[in-house]
């Protein structure tokens, strides 16, 4: 095991993930006083709900006895139909802000679905696309902004008028990529994530391909750059001995924070979750654990400063990053209150802390795992393994799980299957190696946390990949081997289902008193297969749910292009819709004079290849329903 320690900091190197059916002896219950509690119900006006990302609204209108009498209330088209909306949709004192594949921020009545302004980012011959998977509001006295970002640049927008904020940097933007490592034209930086904000402070997550990541603070009426972390610590910072290769905090790239981020605004702390180095399957003659890297980090929100971190996965060559936003969540430990914070992982494990020390509440070892056979890569000797909670996906490949959907499928999957190494972190190499993850356990969308029985609802991808590497110079023999992947590959059969046994997507509930499971259901179908008698097999999916006091978990994210409400206690399906495209995105939920509403962007496209359209779809009781 190694410990760091430094404002109280705690890393656990560990190996796989392997479910041991042992019960943490420290119980963990809910105290009842989670992040949102004073938060007014009736608006959503943080991503995820409140500043704690816990996706949980004590609106109960809609419950379990009438949930099934839902109907559309109204739909907003947007025009633009050129791509994937993730775009937790923001809804403050009736009104609702949302973005569209061209990155423009959109104001609707959230009572009727009609467009009251539009606000499109681009200057001159610019053009943003890609997902934004959410946007940030604040409010001090009568001035409200939304902060948003479009590509390289965070916008900030007066709610007055609908107009770019002029006194906010260069008339409304400030760029993401100035006064970094490189010149601005060189870091690639972009935030799909959303923006959080602390007083008067909007901190965002950066993300590149190409150069080093970071989160970085403005100010919200300026647009001044106040603080930086940087992800790939430089010479000097905490971490940067990490590294073996000592400039990479100046020509590496990566350690992303695409995620998202949360804030403990009573007690001044930001958090994220990281994504691993650049490239993401060999970085040769790069000994170490190479911090930041696959880990959790929190911040003091005021300075930007380290108080802890954990890193998940050392030395990651599985493209194994966080997905999510950690979520805070109050526990107890012993008898005591404990406020806590909460990450999941690709690797369908669920890791509990407590949020103002770093203490590691969850069970972990560190175990011995293969060092790699390519020539120039170091992988690091050891990962954590995680015994409690207990995980809420697969963890290895085995022959058991191959599918038989048909023989000859399994003969194919069994054919891979002999010809590959499996398991958590065998390092790739010129021989395939057959693992869960890449898109699963959990994704982008998180999970919803129920403050009131301090259960985790999540949904989840149980799908294997296939990685090989490829020595790019291999007839060239004047050249040192240099290996790149040759593709991110499912495993699937040749009729396009994974080629495993079902389920493969669920929603899963975790009890995080016990630690156990307390339902696990299919998430989706294919329909083709259900009409053959096949039982509901889920399908992969992207975004996340939400849950309510009325005890129930509403979700889209499905192949299927369904929303859905699942009974929070049973996991029983009490209501579903066919929405207009896939619903890839997380819904949020509100009331506007006493009528609740919940809401979803439907646009399709995305990871999932679904026709692309430009919807948003809200829903309501009968009594409450308007057209448009």
């Amino acid at each position: 095991m190694i410990t760091y320690l430094a404002t109280r900091v705690i890393t656990f190197p560990s190996k796989g993930w392997i479910f041991l059916s042992l019960l943490f002896p420290v119980l963990l219950a809910g105290t009842g006083c989670t992040p949102g509690t004073d938060h007014n119900p009736d608006n959503w006006d943080f991503a995820g709900g409140n500043e704690g990302q816990t996706k949980y609204s004590r609106l109960e209108q809609i419950n379990k006895d009438n949930v099934s009498k839902l109907q559309v209330a109204w739909t907003y088209h947007s025009g633009n139909m050129a791509g994937n909306v993730q775009c937790n949709p923001l809804i403050v004192d009736g009104k609702m802000y949302v973005t569209t594949p061209a990155q423009e921020l959109i104001a609707v009545d959230a009572a009727n679905g009609k467009e009251l302004w539009r606000f499109n980012p681009a200057r001159k011959a610019e053009i943003f696309g890609s997902a934004n998977r959410g946007i940030a509001y604040w409010r001090s006295g009568d001035e409200e902004r939304i902060l948003f970002t479009s590509g390289g640049y965070l916008n900030a927008i007066d709610l007055k008028n609908g107009h770019a904020a002029a006194a906010f940097g260069d008339s409304g933007r400030v760029s993401l990529n100035e006064g970094l490592v490189r010149p601005a034209n060189e870091m690639n930086i972009s935030a799909p994530a959303a923006p959080v904000v602390y007083k008067n402070l909007v901190i965002v997550g950066g993300m590149s391909g190409t150069a080093p990541a970071n989160v970085s603070a403005f100010d919200i009426t300026t647009g001044k750059r106040v603080w930086v972390f940087n992800t790939i610590p430089q010479p000097g910072e905490y971490g940067y001995d990490t590294w073996g290769n000592k400039d990479f905090w100046k020509n590496g790239a990566g350690v992303n924070v695409w995620g998202g981020l949360c804030v403990d605004g009573k007690n001044g702390m930001v958090f994220f979750a990281t994504g691993q180095p650049k490239d993401d399957f060999y970085r040769a003659n790069n000994k170490g654990a190479q911090l930041y890297g696959n880990s959790v980090v929190a911040l003091n929100a005021e300075t930007g400063k380290r108080v802890w971190h954990y890193q998940v996965i050392h030395h990651d060559v599985w493209d194994l990053d966080l997905p999510c936003a950690p979520v805070l969540v109050n526990l107890k430990q012993d008898g005591k209150d404990v406020p806590g914070l909460m990450q999941l992982s690709k690797t369908g494990n669920i890791f509990l802390f407590n949020r103002l020390t770093g203490d590691i509440l969850s069970k972990v070892e560190e175990r011995p795992v293969p060092a790699s056979p390519i020539s120039g890569e170091y992988t690091y000797a050891t990962q954590p393994y995680v015994s409690w909670p207990e995980p809420f996906s697969r963890q290895v490949l085995t022959a058991d799980d191959l599918t038989n959907l048909t023989p000859e499928a399994h003969a194919e999957a069994k054919k891979l299957f002999d010809s590959s190494g499996t398991g958590w972190f065998l390092p790739p190499s010129e021989k395939s190696t057959l693992y869960y993850g890449i898109h699963g356990g959990a994704e982008w969308g998180g999970g919803a946390y129920d403050e009131k029985e301090n259960v985790l609802i999540v949904n989840a991808n149980e799908l294997a990949w296939y990685i090989t590497l490829k020595n790019i110079y291999k007839n060239d023999t004047t050249k040192s081997p240099e290996y790149r992947a040759t593709g991110y590959i499912k495993f699937l059969d040749k009729n396009g289902y994974p080629a495993i046994t079902p389920p493969w997507g669920t929603l899963n509930a975790v009890d995080l008193t016990t630690g156990k499971i307390k339902w696990k259901v299919p998430l989706g179908e294919y329909a083709e297969l259900t009409a053959k008698g096949i039982p509901v097999t889920g399908t992969e999916n992207f975004g996340g749910c939400i849950a309510t006091a009325g005890g129930l978990v509403f979700i889209g994210a499905t192949r299927d292009q369904k929303i859905r409400a699942f009974d929070k206690d049973s996991g029983k399906v009490l209501w579903e819709a066919q929405l207009p495209f896939g619903g890839f995105a997380t819904p949020s939920t509100y009331a506007i004079g006493g009528k609740q509403y919940v809401v979803i962007g439907a646009t399709g496209g995305g990871k999932l290849g679904t026709k692309t359209g430009d919807a948003y779809v809200a829903y309501a009781l009968p009594d409450q329903r308007t057209t448009n």
